[in-house]
């Protein structure tokens, strides 16, 4: 079963960048594409956010 995705943090440039090519790849229907948008999400808050829960 698929993990939840990555909450983006509220007021990072970063993470709203990144949460918004992860929507636009599910609206076009790039599954793969969405999902490394999630794992660059997950590397961005361990790295930029920590204690943040990925």
């Amino acid at each position: 079963m698929p993990s939840d995705p990555p909450k983006p943090v509220d007021g990072c440039e970063k993470c709203a960048e990144l949460a918004a090519k992860r929507t636009a790849r599910f609206q076009a229907g790039d599954r793969s594409g969405e999902s490394d948008c999630n794992v660059y999400l997950r590397r961005h808050l361990a790295a930029s956010h920590a204690g943040v829960r990925a």
